[in-house]
């Protein structure tokens, strides 16, 4: 009887502990979860596939809500299911390729300030300038490192240095460089509302003094998005930029208002600063591509329907009228709003494609030839809560998809830069603020 206690609790003992840690994590100050938690991923993440299985197996595992809520599983442990045709890295349907992890180091820990439901994914952004790779973060921190420190994929943490800047921001939404200048787009907080800016600077890897390229006059909540591309309209040079978001199930009409910037893709006159609406009828554009005289866009839309759109000046596309997509079900929802399922049938524009269930979509790049022989006249599409990548082939005009591949990733997505120097896809990967590099592993 003795030795069946003992057993008894030696089993009781991890299980009781772990619950009793948990609710004492759950009552400390944000930052000192914050440590924790990273400390715990850190070692987490050294373990093998096999002792991951096993605590998952026992009911222990430790990121279960967030695998769950973010439909991520551990490829190796998916592959268990014998899935059909399923394949991983580095391993595609067409092409080996390899990622790389590294970890970035930001000095700031005010990432986490913000009660967002998101405070432990941290957002950066990714830009290529002389050899360097700039990494942003939503704090407005910028570090740099050198393109060749990414070809040694046995780095754990990428060696950075900082370059001091002026920048104050509530949080960064975007970045883009044009010539030797970067623009960064970013909210600041006017009482409780939040205002939208663009800021530039002339590329110095010491100091960079911001100055203000533009502000909107449109105050909102939650308010996203934040990509920038330069673009030629009508003669005139200047930036399209992305302006979007709203509280969850509670959609304005201020996408459908002229009046109002928010929900809208602005074009900026780079000389004069002159704004016009370029198009409306947007929810949360979070990607941006320019392509020859086509531009494309990535948006989010509510519980499914994130939408890959073909954008025409002049253009609505529907937003918060037309939707596939539906109400969240975790929030209160608005019984008396409805989603139309058409866009077309009403007067919008329809997206080349729409994403059902939602993939939490982000950036999308377009792939050089030379990347590889099999990923010809490809592009590339991030995605957040779907942990993956989406090579996608369009139609010549751009009107429909002819095929998308899934590559599973295991980490939210914010961004992708395409190096020459490396030949390789640069992925701004949040979850734990990593770089990943992937490249295509040669045949010898």
């Amino acid at each position: 009887m003795k030795k069946k206690i003992i057993i008894l609790l030696l089993i009781l003992f991890p299980i009781i502990t772990i619950i009793f840690s948990k609710n004492i994590y759950h009552i400390l100050p944000k930052e000192v979860k914050y440590n924790i938690k990273t400390q715990f991923i850190k070692s987490y993440n050294s373990l093998s596939n096999n002792s991951k299985l096993l605590i998952r197996i026992l009911g222990l595992e430790p990121f279960g809500q967030l695998q769950s809520r973010y439909k991520r599983n551990n490829p190796k442990i998916e592959n268990l299911n014998n899935d059909y045709n399923v394949k991983f890295l580095p391993e595609t349907q067409f092409g080996n390729f390899n990622l790389s992890l590294s970890k970035i180091n930001f000095k700031s820990k005010s990432v986490i300030k913000n009660d967002s439901g998101y405070s432990f994914f941290k957002p950066f952004y990714l830009e290529i300038y002389d050899e360097n790779i700039l990494i942003i973060n939503s704090n407005g921190e910028i570090l740099f490192s050198p393109l060749s420190n990414l070809d040694n994929p046995k780095i754990e943490n990428l060696n950075t240095k900082l370059i001091k800047s002026d920048l104050k921001v509530f949080k960064i939404m975007g970045t883009l460089i044009y010539k030797n200048i970067i623009f960064i787009s970013y909210l600041s907080m006017n009482d409780s509302c939040q205002q939208y800016n663009i800021v530039s600077a002339e590329i110095n890897f010491t100091n960079m003094e911001f100055k203000n390229f533009f502000t909107s006059d449109t105050c909102g909540l939650n308010i996203n998005a934040g990509r920038m591309k330069i673009y030629n309209h009508e003669g005139e040079l200047g930036l399209l930029a992305t302006l979007g978001g709203e509280k969850l199930n509670q959609p304005s009409n201020q996408p459908q208002d002229l009046n109002s910037d928010i929900g809208k893709i602005l074009f900026i006159n780079l000389d004069n600063k002159k704004k016009i609406i370029f198009s409306l009828g947007h929810r949360n554009p979070q990607g941006l591509l320019v392509e020859n005289d086509t531009i494309l866009s990535t948006e989010h839309g509510p519980a499914g329907g994130d939408e890959i759109n073909k954008i025409i000046f002049g253009k609505n596309y529907g937003w918060p009228i037309s939707s596939y997509g539906k109400q969240y079900s975790h929030v209160k929802q608005n019984i008396k709003k409805k989603y139309l399922k058409s866009h077309s049938d009403y007067g919008f524009e329809e997206p080349i494609y729409s994403f059902i269930p939602s993939i939490g979509i982000s950036q999308i790049i377009k792939i050089p030839n030379r990347f590889s022989k099999d990923w010809k006249d490809n592009f590339l599409l991030a995605s957040l809560n779907g942990a993956s990548l989406y090579r996608i082939k369009f139609d010549e005009a751009f009107d429909s998809i002819i095929y998308i591949e899934k590559i599973f990733i295991n980490r939210r997505i914010r961004d992708l830069k395409y190096s020459k120097k490396n030949n390789a896809i640069i992925l701004a990967l949040e979850d734990w603020q990593e770089i990943g590099v992937l490249k295509p592993v040669l045949d010898n």
